[in-house]
C-alpha cells in the first residue's frame, strides 16, 4: 500500500499550497495495477518506457505493437510480446534494462483522452520483456490532444536509421517548438523511473539563445510527480514522436525548476502558475522508420493555454 509522497513531492506539495489535495489522491496508487485498468492496458498499441543506461543517464522510449502485443496475467505482471512489435527493437532500451532494470511505464491512449501509469523492474526472457509491477496509478488526462493511431493489419518490421548529437540542430529545433505533445521520464533520488505526458497547444515550448527549453507548468492533480522528482535529482528524459512519418526523437540530460515567474506574459504562459521546467540537452537520439503506424489528429486539450501574446490583454 502506497502510503506517503517522497520529499520532493512533499516539497512541491507544501510550497503550492496543495498538500490537503494531494492527500486526497494517495488512495488512488497502489502496490499492483488497477483491477480496471487491465483492459485498458491490453488494448494499448503503444508503451512508453523510461529506462536508466549504464553510464546513469535516463531515457525515454516507445514501443509500438501489434494490437494484443501487451498481456496481462496478473495485477503484478506485465508482458510484452516481443514478435508483435513492429517499431525499433534495436532502441536504447532493450540495451539499458540489461544493466538496470527500473523502469518508468505508461500506457497512453490519446484517442480516449486516456493514460495509466506504472512503475515495475524489467525481465527480458527470449521474445518477451515482463515487467514486475511495484506500484499503479491513473494519471489525469488534462492537455491530452485527441490522435487516432492504428497498427496496419499488414505491417512490418522497420529498418530504422539513426541520427544523434550533443546541441540540438536546427531541425530537431524546428520540431521542437511546433510539437503538442511530448513525453518526460524523471527519477527520485532512490532512482525509481516516473514516465509522464506533457501537452498544450503549439509554441508552448520556448526554445532559449543557448538552446535549453523552457515548459510551462500548468494547474494539474496536485500530486507533482514530475517536479517533485527534479526538485530531488535533476536527471530527466524527453521524447517527441512524429507518427506521420515514423521518426521518434530521444533527448537525455538535466532539467530544473523555476518558481514565482511572476510576469504578465509568465502567468499567461503557465495558466496562472508562475511555474516552469528547464531542460539542458546533454545528447540526443533521433530514429527515422521507428515505426508505421495510420494516424489522424483530432483536436487540441479544451485545457490548452493560448500561446498567441495578443490573449494576454484582458
Amino acid at each position: 500500500m502506497f502510503e506517503s509522497y517522497h520529499a520532493g513531492q512533499l516539497a512541491i506539495q507544501k510550497k503550492t499550497g496543495e498538500e490537503e489535495i494531494a492527500n486526497r489522491r494517495l488512495p488512488k496508487f497502489q502496490s499492483t495495477l488497477h483491477e480496471r485498468s487491465v483492459r485498458f492496458i491490453e488494448r494499448q498499441v503503444l508503451a512508453f518506457l523510461g529506462s536508466e543506461d549504464a553510464s546513469g543517464d535516463i531515457w525515454i522510449s516507445l514501443l509500438v505493437g501489434e494490437r494484443g502485443f501487451i498481456h496481462i496475467p496478473s495485477l503484478k505482471e506485465v508482458k510484452f510480446d516481443l514478435s508483435k512489435v513492429i517499431s525499433n527493437q534495436s532502441d536504447i532500451f532493450f540495451k539499458n534494462i540489461e544493466t538496470n532494470p527500473i523502469v518508468g511505464l505508461l500506457f497512453h491512449e490519446a484517442a480516449k483522452r486516456s493514460r495509466y501509469k506504472a512503475w515495475g523492474i524489467a525481465r527480458k526472457e527470449e521474445d518477451q520483456v515482463s515487467f514486475d509491477i511495484t506500484m499503479g496509478y491513473k494519471s489525469c488526462p488534462k492537455f491530452i490532444q485527441r490522435e487516432k493511431i492504428e497498427v496496419p493489419e499488414d505491417s512490418k518490421s522497420v529498418s530504422p536509421a539513426y541520427q544523434n548529437g550533443t546541441t540540438l540542430g536546427t531541425s530537431e529545433r524546428e520540431w521542437i517548438s511546433s510539437a503538442h505533445t511530448f513525453f518526460i521520464a524523471t527519477q527520485t533520488k532512490k532512482g525509481e523511473i516516473e514516465t509522464s505526458h506533457k501537452g498544450g497547444n503549439p509554441g508552448f515550448i520556448e526554445i532559449q539563445e543557448n538552446g535549453v527549453l523552457r515548459i510551462p507548468d500548468y494547474f494539474g492533480n496536485s500530486i507533482y510527480n514530475t517536479l517533485g522528482n527534479i526538485y530531488e535529482n535533476p536527471k530527466a528524459a524527453l521524447l517527441f514522436v512524429d507518427y506521420k512519418r515514423g521518426e521518434t526523437l530521444q533527448i537525455t540530460g538535466k532539467a530544473a525548476l523555476e518558481f514565482d515567474q511572476n510576469s504578465a506574459d509568465d502567468l499567461h504562459k503557465s495558466g496562472d502558475t508562475g511555474r516552469f521546467l528547464t531542460f539542458e540537452t546533454k545528447q540526443w537520439i533521433r530514429t527515422k522508420d521507428h515505426h508505421k503506424v495510420n494516424t489522424r489528429f483530432v483536436d487540441f486539450s479544451k485545457f490548452n493555454i493560448s500561446t498567441n501574446a495578443e490573449d494576454n490583454q484582458g
